[in-house]
């Protein structure tokens, strides 16, 4: 080996140590402050989480969708967010409704900026979706743009395609609504377990997918107050969700289906 080559291994040595040295400063400016690994069986930790139950998708042509205690549990580890077909739950005329699981941090847990990641394995069937998101500051407030509130969707996914939605809204959900969306398209993410992150941090929200970032941006203004978490599905007979292009159109024969959670996890900077 002549002494250009030596001095060249040698740079390219000298190089990737700089890199991994500067990728473990990276993982260690974060600091654990929340986890759910979901072991053990029966209602998830209620010292962590609310699971709230209403007529989430109420739709006065057609079945509506509840979120119902009944279907969040935990199961061989993993949390599960089940979606059923019920009997008519309120006074209208709808031979049946539909119900899924949901869970939220409200009140147990908020945190301002950091790195909050879900490990899930998405469901299989057409007609609902599932999310991992936030809720930060006052999202219905109009004014200020995003940063007094903002809805962040770290993903929102589907039971059929390979559609895979991030998204964040601002200024409410009426005639003041504002919204930036990224979609990507992945048949490898309709298998298995897979890993979605958001790194939000004051002057930026990171979207990514099994450790590759896939979307950047500031959305309305990147919002500066705490916010806590959510894990849902939902499922609505309304035509704009349940088109081709959502959800796709809910069919009762083809529940129950299920949406597992191996683990979600919360680090703040240090």
């Amino acid at each position: 080996m002549n002494f250009k080559s030596t001095i060249f291994l040698l740079m390219i040595g000298l190089f990737c140590y700089n890199l991994s040295n500067a990728q473990q400063k990276i993982e260690k400016n974060w600091k654990l402050t929340f986890s759910d690994e979901f072991n053990g069986s029966g209602a998830p930790d209620p010292s962590k989480w609310n699971t709230p139950e209403y007529n989430r998708r109420n739709n006065k042509n057609g079945p509506d969708g509840w979120w119902s205690k009944e279907d969040s549990y935990l199961e061989n580890g993993n949390l599960v967010i089940r979606v059923r077909a019920i009997p008519n739950t309120n006074n209208d005329n709808d031979s049946i409704d539909y119900s899924c699981g949901a869970l939220e941090s409200k009140g147990k847990f908020e945190q301002k900026y950091g790195k909050f990641e879900i490990r899930c394995q998405l469901p299989k069937k057409q007609g609902w979706w599932v999310a991992f998101w936030m809720m930060q500051g006052k999202v219905s407030q109009v004014g200020n743009e995003g940063v007094d509130g903002s809805e962040v969707d770290i993903f929102e996914g589907f039971g059929w395609g390979d559609k895979i939605n991030q998204a964040i809204h601002w200024d409410g959900y009426g005639k003041e609504h504002k919204k930036v969306t990224h979609a990507l398209y992945n048949s490898k993410l309709s298998e298995g377990f897979h890993t979605y992150t958001l790194e939000w941090y004051p002057e930026v929200y990171k979207f990514f997918i099994d450790g590759v970032e896939t979307w950047s941006t500031t959305g309305g203004g990147v919002c500066n107050q705490s916010g806590h978490l959510l894990i849902t599905g939902e499922i609505s007979t309304d035509s704009w969700l349940a088109g081709s292009d959502w959800a796709n159109q809910p069919l009762p024969g083809l529940y129950p289906d299920y949406f597992l959670v191996d683990w979600v996890r919360v680090y703040s900077l240090k």
